[in-house]
């Protein structure tokens, strides 16, 4: 295995590393359940779920029988013009599994792009209808993503430095933490008075990479019904949060005002594939409708839709709905 740690060094460009200083990284040769295995044998527990995205375990058999007979029947067409059975069956799914309201799924392939097009989507709802608006708010040191949108709503993070001239500017808000509930309902109100924004993005409950802080349920709740009774769309970013990761299958099921948007990534697929979805009510989804083309939502990846992908994630889904896994959450929970 020295060979390839060897050629790792050559080739590889690892995220989030300072190559010059770093370690070497663990050469993993397979995984099951809830361990990662080295060259020599070594079992570690895999406490980070591989950046927070395995739910049901390493190698699970049933995610990998759904996964081959998909690819055995269709890997992959193009999702502008055409359509396929697993891409409707989980967008029905989902929408049958999240809070009453959301009815379109716009498909992609990770967090950071799901919340991009959760903003673009905003954005253009307005343009679409000729009103005004130019800014977005969210939470101070949140964490949405890294392309120039989601790096733009995220708090300031110094890992950003080199691109802060290139960002858009985005109103940073208190979060609701113990004691500044007040404080923080306030200011939100105080920005969304003004008419000009356009969308509140938030990690619903808690955010990860800004420290794993919890906030208050009743405070966001608040937030999001002064957001809506001043057009102002309100966008959960559950791509941490969403697939049990708070109890729930997702944060917003705490929340009495449903969010107009919301963005789910990590858990979808079981850490099979990536896959990452924008789930919006109908109201959105009418403002893009129209005889001028123009008004028509220019996104798309390549990969948008992947059967594949969305085998995996049907997969995960069943998973999900077996009685034992509803057990392990209360487990889990009561040990938090």
């Amino acid at each position: 295995m020295k060979n390839l740690l060897e050629k790792d060094k050559k080739y590889i460009w690892h995220p989030y590393t300072q190559a010059q200083t770093a370690a070497p990284p663990l050469p993993i040769v397979r995984g099951k359940g809830t361990q990662l295995f080295d060259d020599k044998g070594n079992a570690y527990i895999d406490a980070v779920s591989s950046w927070w995205v395995n739910t049901h375990g390493h190698a699970h058999p049933y995610i990998a029988k759904k996964v081959h007979e998909q690819l055995l029947r269709l890997e992959h067409v193009i999702f502008a013009g055409f359509t396929h059975a697993p891409a409707v069956e989980l967008a029905e799914r989902i929408i049958g599994a999240l809070p009453n309201g959301f009815s379109r799924v716009f498909y992609s392939d990770n967090g950071s792009t799901s919340v991009e097009i959760g903003v673009k989507m905003a954005i253009q709802f307005f343009y679409n209808q000729d009103i005004e608006k130019k800014r977005l708010l969210a939470f101070e040191n949140g964490f949405h993503g890294e392309t120039f949108g989601t790096m733009s709503a995220g708090g300031v993070h110094e890992f950003n430095a080199a691109f802060k001239r290139q960002l858009f500017d985005v109103q940073h808000i208190k979060l609701p933490t113990k004691g500044q509930e007040q404080a923080a309902i306030e200011q939100l109100r105080m920005e969304v008075e003004k008419g000009d924004v356009y969308a509140f993005l938030f990690e619903p409950l808690i955010q990860g990479a800004g420290g794993m802080v919890t906030y208050s349920v009743e405070a966001l709740d608040e937030m999001i019904g002064i957001c809506q009774a001043h057009n102002v769309i309100a966008i959960a970013d559950e791509v941490m949060t969403g697939f049990y990761r708070t109890g729930k299958m997702f944060a917003s099921e705490y929340l009495k005002n449903t969010p107009d948007i919301i963005c789910l990534s990590k858990g979808l697929t079981g850490g099979t594939l990536p896959l990452a979805l924008t789930v919006c009510k109908e109201e959105i989804f009418e403002a893009f409708l129209s005889d001028d083309k123009l008004k028509t939502f220019f996104h798309g990846h390549s990969y948008t839709g992947n059967p594949v992908g969305c085998a995996a994630a049907l997969a995960c889904l069943d998973l999900y709905e077996k009685l034992d896994f509803e057990a392990n959450i209360q487990r889990i929970c009561e040990q938090h």
